[in-house]
């Protein structure tokens, strides 16, 4: 219809994702892969499995990687980016960038409201929306003056941290990335006051790629 290409409806509209992140595939070579490490996808049963990676990032990217494929079909544009709008609900902004160059920090600006830090649809007539009910945020160098709005969304409940080191104590340094700088902590989008419930926009006015040389 009117040229677009339609998602075949005996494709699943759910996904289940089984996160194995302990087991390790000891046959990768005879299989013809890079590492023991593995993220497979069975597009028609609906269903993906996570082989011998702890990185949660893992899981969202994983149900992202099938939006980028199911939502062109439907006319919709999906997109690695943050989002926010002006306090009248308006001029949206668009934040795209390779991780680590300012996506969430950015979209957390208390003179703006939040959409969303990382993944988003782009319709063409009803206009932006977030795919996510949380956020995602790198924890390396994070500061309460630097940064107070992810700060105190950290500090809630169902925060999760991960990849950060922790002395004996119990805690947290942001400073150390003695074991990587891929530090980072997630947490649901209402930790974060300026935040559209809706989590969604109109079309972007502004749109901004974030570069980090």
């Amino acid at each position: 219809e009117n040229g677009q290409p339609k998602l075949d409806p005996r494709l699943p509209k759910d996904l289940t994702v089984i996160n194995a992140c302990a087991v390790k595939n000891k046959k990768w070579k005879e299989h013809g892969l890079n590492s023991d490490v593995a993220v497979a996808v069975d597009i028609e049963k609906g269903l993906a499995v996570i082989l011998g990676t702890w990185y949660g990032g893992e899981n969202k990217k994983l149900a992202f990687s099938m939006c980028n494929y199911w939502l062109p079909l439907e006319g919709t544009l999906s997109m690695h980016c943050s989002a926010s709008v002006d306090k009248q609900g308006g001029n949206a902004a668009l934040f795209f960038g390779l991780s680590g160059t300012g996506k969430t920090t950015l979209s957390a600006d208390p003179n703006r409201m939040l959409i969303g830090d990382d993944e988003h649809g782009w319709h063409s007539s009803e206009g932006i929306f977030n795919l996510e009910g949380g956020c995602y945020a790198k924890t390396i160098d994070l500061e309460k003056a630097k940064e107070p709005d992810i700060w105190k969304a950290i500090k809630g409940p169902a925060a999760l941290l991960e990849n950060v080191a922790v002395n004996d104590k119990g805690d947290v340094d942001f400073h150390d990335t003695t074991k990587t700088q891929n530090g980072r902590v997630s947490y649901p989008i209402h930790h974060i006051e300026n935040h559209v419930p809706s989590g969604c926009g109109g079309h972007p006015r502004n749109v901004v790629f974030l570069t980090c040389d």
